[in-house]
Order: structure tokens, then sequence, then C-alpha cells
């Protein structure tokens, strides 16, 4: 749009000042109808800008060169010629653009040595300073491009070089991770399992009591599963690991209460589906984590995990019979995001029953574990007494 009004303005500037230049020019050559052609002509030149400027060029010189050999008067139809100089340097078509301005001066420097007049020359030379004063800026405003461009490339790369960077720590800091997982935690748990199955064949070899072959068995279980879940984990830590097991969800429920060294009563309300992956893991582990601070913490005697399937979303609860949180601990508000054991408390000084209400990770994961899929988790005494944990997510 703005290249259509340059050509229509010079196309109506250099015609008008062209006719009106015959009154202070008498003896210029009359327009005809090739000189208006060669007019229009200087002004269609500059239609190619900006994709092609030294075509544009090319066209405007040749006719403004035609039409000074042809003696029409002298008049602005050089401008389009100076107007596409200028794009073309600027847009980095050096070579075409000095060669454009060399052909704008021999022109006219051709014909001052075939007239050898004073006047001539003055007109020659002011011609040379005006081209010089066009092309400079061109140059100019070329190397201030050049060096935006540049500087923009520049930050680029330095923006993937961090961004690589960071990439590289962040891998760097899994693989690390990874080798401590599997170098001294899965050690320790595999001792633990073998350190379990022995125990069991003994008490079993001199007829102990079953409570204690029970707890073994039950340590012997979870042992193999938490080695289990931590190849999985170890699967995603190192890119390209395979073979690791699939991510527990509410299908493995009962087997995880099966091994949570409490009775526990499992209820499904809602027609059961399929859920997402990652709330069906997210199920799971809310599960575990709560029965695991039951054990530790609450001298519970039983347990209840309820699974409700409503429309959109679905809500998994564990309560308790145990001691829940005294009343200093479970100051009336809203419903918290933490909870007894490792979740944090509400002061300095709160217990459980005979242990502090202490800062951890495991709630306070578990939290945040709901939080990333949109859900709400809330903890709190139930009302029958015990602790109650609550997770509703979305699906």
């Amino acid at each position: 749009m703005r290249t259509t009004a340059l050509v229509l303005i010079m196309a109506v500037s250099v015609h008008a000042s062209t006719i009106m230049a015959y009154g202070n020019q008498p003896h210029a050559r009359p327009l005809d109808l090739l000189g208006h052609a060669l007019l229009a002509a200087t002004a269609l030149g500059l239609a190619p800008l900006p994709r092609r400027p030294g075509l544009a060029l090319a066209v405007c010189a040749v006719a403004a060169a035609v039409i000074f050999f042809r003696g029409y008067a002298i008049a602005l139809w050089p401008v389009p010629a100076l107007i596409a100089l200028f794009s073309a340097i600027a847009a980095g078509r050096r070579a075409a653009g000095w060669a454009g301005a060399a052909f704008l001066v021999a022109v006219p420097v051709v014909a001052a040595l075939a007239r050898m007049e004073a006047d001539v020359a003055l007109a020659v030379l002011v011609w040379l300073l005006l081209v010089l004063v066009v092309a400079q800026p061109a140059e100019v405003s070329r190397a201030r491009r050049a060096y935006t461009r540049e500087v923009e490339r520049r930050a680029a790369q330095a923006e993937r070089t961090r961004e690589e960077e960071a990439l590289r720590r962040a891998q760097e800091e899994r693989l690390r991770v990874a080798r401590e997982l599997h170098d001294v935690t899965s050690h320790t748990v595999s001792v633990i399992a073998l350190h379990a199955a022995v125990a069991a064949e003994a008490v079993e070899r001199v007829g102990g009591p079953p409570e204690a072959a029970a707890a073994l068995q039950v340590i012997r279980t979870s042992s193999r599963q938490a080695l289990g879940e931590m190849k999985a984990v170890l699967g995603v830590l190192r890119p390209g690991a395979s073979g690791h097991a699939p991510q527990p969800g509410s299908a493995q429920l009962p087997r995880l209460l099966e091994t949570a060294g409490l009775p526990v009563a499992f209820d499904v309300e809602g027609e059961r589906r399929p859920l997402p992956p990652a709330a069906d893991l997210t199920v799971y582990r809310v599960v575990q984590e709560a029965l695991t601070n039951t054990m530790r913490h609450a001298g519970a005697g039983a347990a209840t995990v309820r699974l409700t399937y409503e429309p959109g979303a679905v809500t998994v609860q564990v309560e308790d019979d145990g001691r829940g949180i005294p009343s200093k601990a479970a100051a009336p508000g809203p419903p918290s995001q933490d909870g007894p054991g490792d979740g944090p408390g509400d002061g300095p000084g709160d217990r459980l029953g005979d242990e502090p209400v202490r800062r951890g990770h495991g709630l306070t994961g578990m939290a945040e574990r709901v939080a990333a899929l949109g859900g709400r988790l809330t903890t709190g005494n139930a009302p029958g007494g015990g602790f109650r944990v609550t997770a509703r997510l979305p699906t």
C-alpha cells in the first residue's frame, strides 16, 4: 500500500515539475509521447520496492538517463532514482546500489565532458554531492540494521545456550539422584527384604507367634513393592531406560491395603471407570501416604478407604480411628491442607498423642500432587474421632 502511494506521488510530482520547468528552460525539448512515457517509467520503476530494490534502481536510473540525454527540462524526475538508490544500499544490496550511484554520476559527467562549460561542471558537482548525500545515510542505515540483526542473533543464541545449560544441569541432577536411589536406597531396601525373608523362615521354623510372621511378611511384601516402584522412578530419571514396572493406580489399591499393617475396609461408590493416568496414580499415592501416617502416628486399630466416582471427578477418603489431632492443634478454621505426623502443624508444641506434630514432606507432597491436577486435599479430625484425609480430583 505504501509503495503504491509512493509511485502515485512520484508520478504526479515528476510530471507536474517537468511541465512547470519549461517556463525557466526555454531551450529544453518539449514533452512528447516518449517524454511522458519516460517520466511515467521513472515513477513506475519504484513498484518493485521493497522486495527488489536493485531492479527498481536499474529501471529508474535508465529512465532518468534517457530523459537527460533526450534533453527534456530538468525537474524532479531524478528523485525516484535517488529513492531506489537509498533503498538498495540500506537493504544490503551494496554492489547494486553503488553501481547505480556510479551510473547516475557518470551520465552527467559524460555530458559535461562533451560540452566543457563551467556551469555544467558546477551542476555535475552539485549532482555528485547530492548522490553522495543519499548514499552515505543509506550506508549508515544498512550498518545499523546489520548491527541490530547481529545483536538479536547473539541474544537468541545466548538464550538457547542458557536453556541448553539449564537442561544439561537438570539432566545431571536427575542422573545423580538416580545413582543415589540405585546405589544407596535400593540396596538398603533389598537388604531389608532379604533379612525379612530370613527372619520369616526362622520364625516359622521355631514356631514363633503368628503376629511376628504376619508382620515380617508385610515387611517383605512392602519392601519388594518399594523396589518395584523405585525401578519405575529410575526409568523416569534415566532417559531411555526400559523394563520398569508400570505406575500403580486404583486397581492396585486392594493389594496395597493387604500390606497396610492394620485392618482396612475398602468401599467403592459410583460406577467404576478408567481414570486418567495422572489421577489414577495420585489416588494410589494419597491412600499410600495416608495409611503410612496412620501406622506411624495415629495409634489406630483400623481404617477405612472410600473411593467415590462422580461425574467429572473422583474422591478418595482415608479415615482412621486413632487419636486425631488434639484440640489445641485442631483450632477452628477452614479445612486444612495439612495433617498429623510429617505434615505441618499449627504451631510449635502441638502434639498428636505422645508425638509432636512435625513439619515434613509426606502430606506436603500429597497436597502438591493433588493441586497439580487441579484438585483439593483436605485433612483434619473426623467427626467420630480419628483423622481423615480427603482428596477430590477432576477427571
